[in-house]
């Protein structure tokens, strides 16, 4: 393969500085889910509970606390603002390159830059990096699998028994806190096929078995057994003092019903067997469109079957798992992209070279990006409410530099060894040109940040303030460092109730962008609301308003 300097993750990872601050210029904290990350850890820090996470002042289940401590660990450092867990992706990123590094030292000590490599393929995929832009929990998750699966490949290495069950035991606990009993779909497998794949050292990568220690089946299965016993411990030192704090539905909740509803009947995202395989050619970007990361498996069969194997069972059982389980979100397979990253790596080393016809169907993408955004006067409507948060000079302009761009990467493409650097920057490149060209308008049509000044202010004055139309997750909480929970009747009667009894209250009425109100036009125009749009009404008005329409 290439020499090491083309080979190391640090180069893509410094084009996270202009990645965070083309993503803080054209996107506000994105509704629901980062608004609502932040509304959860805002009440963390309201009320001094770090045990229960609480939303809109109910316990919130749907993930466990880890996140949420880490905003809280910088906020009792810088004090409470935004920039940090915005911050916090790009960190996850950077440790989940030398997590990657590590294991790929482990598996191939020899070879220690084969793991160089695969960070840099890691980092360079366009979902990774995407998400290292958005405040989430999966790729939090990623470095806790990591750890396991280095613990497992240690003891299969015969480290000592206390070393590597300590490490696998951390990644359980780290794993459960952070997403929950998801980790053990990612660590289980290995463990419970250790006496398949631990103990057939193989051949190394040169061709000899010399310098490859003999696996050691037994260790694995002591290290996963003792460390999943007690990393599941760890974990529980939160659940069970959570679960009696949070009351009996927190308590269930937490421990089973998160879990058994997105196998089965999926209460959230729910979709169909097949859902990921489209989409993997995006996810993976650039590396599934180069011939030289997927051609030459072949050669794999003489090498170490250790290696080979484990791969295996890291990523099969769990991608089919993913696959069978109800409820599916594309970065519920970040985990696997790590280990995927690896096999890449090495595949690489076996791969036949290609000329450089082969290395240009990577620039396919950005080049359509590009040329749709420089084309962007002629195809963007300013008229069509979609498209109208759109500027299209500025997304032409942006577009224009992404292909002006391309002129350099294709010049270092016609250099061979050059060419896994040239494609890692694809994507990188990519995600921060669209988000230049998306502009200010983008960020003002999704910024909460005015009506959850609005909504403070009112509860300053103590007026109630309430939401409907849809569910509340906390959209105005940590923007608004709001004080109270906001009301959130769901239907007519509840409604009804909530007006009786709040008649100086505001109601917040969520509407779609091309749909007639059911309530009418409101006494103020509507204020947007992401892909949607809020009524602000008084709550005399808004309740003579439902007796005159006769709803039900």
């Amino acid at each position: 393969m290439s020499n090491a300097a083309v080979s190391r993750p640090a180069p893509i990872l410094l084009l996270l500085i202009p990645a965070i601050a083309a993503v803080w210029y054209a996107r506000p904290l994105l509704p629901v889910d980062e608004t609502r990350y932040t509304a959860v850890a805002w009440e963390m820090w309201r009320s001094g509970d770090f045990l229960v996470p609480h939303l809109n002042g109910e316990t919130y289940a749907h993930k466990p606390p880890m996140l949420f401590w880490l905003i809280q660990a910088g906020w009792s450092v810088f004090g409470v603002q935004m920039w940090w867990p915005r911050l916090l992706g790009a960190f996850a990123l950077c440790l989940n390159a030398f997590m990657i590094q590590r294991l790929g030292q482990r598996l191939w000590p020899e070879l220690p830059q084969r793991g160089s490599l695969a960070a840099m393929l890691f980092v360079g995929a366009l979902f990774p990096f995407l998400f290292s832009t958005v405040l989430m929990f999966d790729l939090w998750l990623v470095p806790a699998v990591l750890l396991g699966w280095t613990a497992l490949v240690d003891a299969h290495h015969g480290a000592r028994l206390r070393r590597s069950a300590l490490s696998f035991t951390l990644a359980v606990g780290l794993g459960l806190l952070t997403k929950g009993p998801v980790t053990l779909l990612f660590l289980l497998p290995p463990v419970l096929a250790a006496a398949h794949w631990s103990g057939h050292a193989g051949n190394s990568a040169n061709g000899k078995t010399a310098g490859r220690r003999a696996g050691n089946p037994k260790k694995v299965y002591a290290t996963g057994g003792i460390g999943l016993l007690l990393g599941i411990g760890l974990a529980l030192l939160w659940a069970i003092p959570a679960g009696f704090s949070g009351g009996e539905a927190y308590r269930n909740a937490i421990f089973w019903g998160q879990t058994a509803g997105r196998i089965q009947d999926s209460f959230a995202h729910s979709r169909p067997i097949w859902w990921f395989l489209p989409l993997l050619p995006g996810m993976l970007f650039p590396w599934l469109w180069w011939p030289r990361t997927y051609q030459g498996w072949r050669g794999l069969s003489n090498g170490a079957k250790d290696v080979s194997r484990l791969m295996f069972w890291c990523l099969a059982p769990a991608f089919v798992f993913l696959c069978l389980m109800d409820g599916k979100q594309p970065h519920y397979l970040l985990p696997l992209f790590s280990m995927a990253a690896l096999a890449l790596a090495w595949n690489l080393d076996h791969s036949p070279h290609f000329g450089l016809r082969a290395s240009l169907l990577p620039l396919l993408l950005p080049l359509l990006v590009g040329a749709a955004m420089a084309l962007a006067p002629l195809w963007v409507g300013t008229e069509s409410p979609p498209l109208a948060w759109l500027h299209p000079p500025v997304l032409a302009l942006s577009g224009a530099l992404l292909l002006v761009m391309l002129r350099p990467a294709w010049v270092m493409l016609q250099k061979e060894p050059q060419r896994p650097l040239v494609l890692a920057f694809l994507a990188p490149l990519t995600v921060i040109t669209v988000h230049l060209g998306m502009g200010r308008a983008f960020y003002q049509e999704y910024d909460l940040q005015p009506m959850a000044t609005q909504v403070a202010a009112w509860q300053d004055d103590q007026i109630a303030v309430g939401f409907h139309g849809a569910a509340y997750y906390g959209q105005f909480d940590f923007l608004g460092r709001l004080q109270q929970p906001l009301g959130n009747p769901e239907t007519l009667d509840a409604l009804r109730d909530w007006l009786v009894a709040n008649p100086a209250g505001r109601m917040l009425v969520v509407i779609g962008r091309d749909e007639n109100p059911r309530f009418g036009p409101a006494p103020y125009p509507p204020l947007p609301h992401g892909s949607r749009q809020l009524q602000v009404w008084e709550s005399a008005a808004l309740l003579q308003r439902l007796n005159n329409l006769h709803l039900d």
